[in-house]
Protein backbone atom coordinates (compact mmCIF):
# COMPACT_ATOMS: atom_id res chain seq x y z
CA UNK A 1 0.00 0.00 0.00
CA UNK A 2 0.93 3.30 -0.73
CA UNK A 3 2.17 5.80 2.25
CA UNK A 4 0.22 8.13 1.05
CA UNK A 5 -2.93 6.61 1.02
CA UNK A 6 -2.23 5.02 4.23
CA UNK A 7 -1.76 9.04 6.06
CA UNK A 8 -4.46 10.65 3.31
CA UNK A 9 -6.77 7.68 5.75
CA UNK A 10 -5.43 7.99 9.02
CA UNK A 11 -6.10 11.81 8.70
CA UNK A 12 -9.68 11.17 7.33
CA UNK A 13 -10.22 8.92 9.97
CA UNK A 14 -8.87 12.13 12.68
CA UNK A 15 -10.74 14.25 11.35
CA UNK A 16 -14.01 12.60 11.39
CA UNK A 17 -13.59 12.01 14.88
CA UNK A 18 -12.72 15.06 15.78
CA UNK A 19 -15.83 16.04 13.68
CA UNK A 20 -17.81 14.23 15.70
CA UNK A 21 -16.41 14.95 18.86
CA UNK A 22 -17.30 18.79 18.15
CA UNK A 23 -20.85 17.82 17.55
CA UNK A 24 -21.31 16.35 20.95
CA UNK A 25 -19.52 19.96 22.62
CA UNK A 26 -22.10 21.72 20.75
CA UNK A 27 -24.74 19.93 22.99
CA UNK A 28 -25.01 21.32 26.40
CA UNK A 29 -24.78 19.05 29.38
CA UNK A 30 -28.95 19.32 29.61
CA UNK A 31 -29.43 18.34 26.60
CA UNK A 32 -27.10 14.83 26.59
CA UNK A 33 -29.01 14.62 30.00
CA UNK A 34 -32.54 14.83 28.13
CA UNK A 35 -31.63 12.43 25.26
CA UNK A 36 -30.28 9.89 27.59
CA UNK A 37 -33.34 9.49 30.29
CA UNK A 38 -35.74 9.83 26.98
CA UNK A 39 -33.96 6.61 26.00
CA UNK A 40 -33.91 4.70 29.76
CA UNK A 41 -36.44 4.56 32.42
CA UNK A 42 -35.10 3.46 35.44
CA UNK A 43 -32.11 1.72 33.72
CA UNK A 44 -34.18 0.17 30.85
CA UNK A 45 -34.06 0.80 27.09
CA UNK A 46 -37.98 1.89 25.72
CA UNK A 47 -37.43 0.27 22.63
CA UNK A 48 -36.93 -2.75 24.72
CA UNK A 49 -39.92 -5.63 25.49
CA UNK A 50 -38.61 -5.13 29.04
CA UNK A 51 -40.23 -1.33 29.04
CA UNK A 52 -43.12 -3.15 28.58
CA UNK A 53 -43.45 -4.27 31.75
CA UNK A 54 -42.27 -1.43 33.51
CA UNK A 55 -45.22 0.49 35.71
CA UNK A 56 -44.90 3.62 34.21
CA UNK A 57 -46.07 1.91 30.51
CA UNK A 58 -48.53 0.02 32.24
CA UNK A 59 -50.04 3.28 34.16
CA UNK A 60 -50.07 5.19 31.05
CA UNK A 61 -51.56 2.54 28.81
CA UNK A 62 -54.52 1.92 31.26
CA UNK A 63 -54.95 5.92 31.26
CA UNK A 64 -55.21 5.45 27.21
CA UNK A 65 -57.95 2.53 27.35
CA UNK A 66 -59.67 4.68 29.78
CA UNK A 67 -59.12 7.82 27.20
CA UNK A 68 -60.32 6.16 24.20
CA UNK A 69 -62.15 3.18 25.75
CA UNK A 70 -61.78 -0.54 24.66
CA UNK A 71 -62.87 -0.08 20.72
CA UNK A 72 -59.82 -0.54 17.33
CA UNK A 73 -59.52 2.88 16.19
CA UNK A 74 -58.87 1.43 12.82
CA UNK A 75 -61.44 -1.21 12.35
CA UNK A 76 -63.47 -0.98 15.08
CA UNK A 77 -63.71 -3.88 16.59
CA UNK A 78 -63.69 -4.78 20.19
CA UNK A 79 -63.44 -7.44 22.92
CA UNK A 80 -66.72 -8.80 23.02
CA UNK A 81 -66.22 -9.89 19.31
CA UNK A 82 -63.12 -12.02 20.56
CA UNK A 83 -60.76 -9.31 19.67
CA UNK A 84 -57.14 -8.81 21.58
CA UNK A 85 -56.89 -5.41 22.17
CA UNK A 86 -53.41 -3.34 22.27
CA UNK A 87 -52.01 0.19 23.07
CA UNK A 88 -50.00 0.93 19.88
CA UNK A 89 -47.61 3.52 19.60
CA UNK A 90 -48.07 6.21 16.93
CA UNK A 91 -44.55 7.43 16.60
CA UNK A 92 -42.69 4.25 17.40
CA UNK A 93 -40.59 3.91 20.29
CA UNK A 94 -37.37 3.41 18.27
CA UNK A 95 -37.56 6.13 16.52
CA UNK A 96 -39.20 8.44 18.89
CA UNK A 97 -38.22 7.23 22.29
CA UNK A 98 -39.19 10.62 24.07
CA UNK A 99 -42.67 9.45 22.93
CA UNK A 100 -42.85 6.21 24.66
CA UNK A 101 -44.85 7.78 27.74
CA UNK A 102 -46.72 10.28 26.14
CA UNK A 103 -50.81 9.44 26.03
CA UNK A 104 -50.99 11.83 22.89
CA UNK A 105 -48.81 9.47 21.09
CA UNK A 106 -51.29 6.33 21.71
CA UNK A 107 -54.06 4.80 20.64
CA UNK A 108 -56.37 1.29 20.66
CA UNK A 109 -55.68 -1.13 18.06
CA UNK A 110 -56.77 -4.96 17.96
CA UNK A 111 -53.91 -7.52 17.48
CA UNK A 112 -54.81 -7.68 14.12
CA UNK A 113 -54.44 -4.22 13.15
CA UNK A 114 -51.55 -3.64 15.29
CA UNK A 115 -49.73 -6.58 13.89
CA UNK A 116 -50.53 -5.31 10.41
CA UNK A 117 -49.32 -1.61 11.19
CA UNK A 118 -46.53 -3.12 12.33
CA UNK A 119 -43.30 -0.03 13.47
CA UNK A 120 -42.99 1.60 10.17
CA UNK A 121 -46.41 3.21 9.71
CA UNK A 122 -47.62 6.17 11.90
CA UNK A 123 -51.22 6.30 11.16
CA UNK A 124 -52.95 8.10 13.63
CA UNK A 125 -56.06 6.38 13.34
CA UNK A 126 -57.59 8.47 15.98
CA UNK A 127 -57.88 11.37 13.82
CA UNK A 128 -59.57 9.55 10.39
CA UNK A 129 -61.99 8.16 12.97
CA UNK A 130 -62.40 11.69 13.96
CA UNK A 131 -62.60 12.93 10.89
CA UNK A 132 -65.10 10.62 9.28
CA UNK A 133 -67.36 10.88 12.52
CA UNK A 134 -67.66 14.68 11.63
CA UNK A 135 -68.91 13.97 8.07
CA UNK A 136 -71.26 11.45 9.58
CA UNK A 137 -72.58 14.38 11.94
CA UNK A 138 -73.02 16.81 8.68
CA UNK A 139 -74.78 14.64 6.30
CA UNK A 140 -77.36 14.21 9.16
Amino acid sequence: MNIGKKLANKERQRIAALKRKNALLRKSNNELSEEWKARKLRGIRVESDAFLQTYEWRKVRMEALKKYGAKCQCCGTTPAHGAIMNVDHIKPRKLFPSFALDINNLQILCHDCNHGKGNWDMTDWRQKNKIDCQQDDSQQ
